[in-house]
């Protein structure tokens, strides 16, 4: 349901853009320059980089921008205690801080749901009820994962739990949080994997298959410098164009390439209608 692209709408000869990624920014700075008329401009983007070309770009507006890029979605708190490298949210929401007031909705992209008092925590899960699925979006930080948390996201329907395993260091709490939740009866997981932040290839590798080993496809997330103005254009030292694109298209597209071992894996597996040529290629070296 996410648009992830630029979302703007008109209103009293005013165009409004609302920019969620910063290699997004010089289209919406030419949408704005070809509008004759006042432009206001926001998003993280815009929070991050600024849009010298807008007329305004304020920090809050009356509309439900979150609901132009997904109807499904909603915040119940802000911010992160938190202050990783790689993350823009302490950079563009600043310190955390619970919401009084919110919209009901199934996917909740709160950036650290868990730092929140346990009362917020349970009025989340309240709103949660009605509906036949919650999404639990951005991830909850398997540090502060308790039994607690696990029992009343298991009162939910159809749950999706998310992790983070962004270095070799989070190995443990993400596999105690998996325990925790699957003893709650919970079945529904998912795990990002940072890749080409500042691991190696070989690192990557070696989180994004120890998820597999805990019967989880993960998904690996290409890390994005903060002021990116083009989409996957920086590569890590120690890593290559080829094996960033190699990684993350066969650890993101395992339910068609797991049958294929990942050190045999090679990127013209991942062309539409290759496949067979590929795995035939493979079969036809062992023989």
């Amino acid at each position: 349901m996410w648009s992830k692209r630029i979302v703007e709408w008109e209103m009293g000869g005013t165009l409004y853009l609302s920019v969620p990624f910063t290699w997004l920014l010089g289209e919406a700075e030419m949408r704005a320059k070809k509008h004759k008329g006042r432009v206001v401009a926001g998003g993280p983007a815009v929070a991050l980089m600024g849009a010298p070309w807008a007329d305004e770009t304020p920090a809050t507006t009356p509309f439900d921008v979150l609901s132009m890029h997904n109807p499904l979605a909603t915040f119940t708190t802000r911010g992160c205690p938190n202050s990783c490298g790689f993350c823009a949210v302490p950079r563009i929401e600043g310190g955390f801080r619970e919401l009084a007031d919110w919209k009901p909705a199934p996917i909740v992209c709160d950036n650290n749901l868990l730092a929140c008092s346990k009362a917020h925590f349970r009025k989340v899960i309240e709103s949660l009820l009605p509906f036949p699925s919650a999404d639990f979006n951005q991830g909850l930080e398997a540090a502060r994962f308790t039994s607690w948390h696990a029992e009343e996201i298991a009162r939910l329907n159809k749950p999706m739990v998310r992790f983070a395993l962004d270095r070799d260091s989070q190995e443990g709490p993400v596999h105690a949080a998996l325990d925790r939740a699957r003893k709650a009866g919970l079945t529904r997981f998912g795990i990002y994997v940072l890749v080409g932040y500042t691991d190696t290839p070989e690192n990557a590798v070696a989180r994004l298959e120890t998820v597999r080993g805990w019967d989880i496809r993960p998904y690996a997330m290409r890390y994005q410098p903060l002021d990116a103005e083009r989409k996957n254009s920086y590569v890590a030292p120690g890593w290559s164009e080829y094996e960033l694109g190699r990684t993350l298209q066969y650890y993101n597209r395992l339910r068609w390439h797991e049958h294929i071992p990942f050190d045999r894996f090679d990127r013209r597996a991942t062309i539409p209608g290759q496949e067979r040529l590929f795995e035939e290629a493979v079969t036809a070296d062992d023989d």
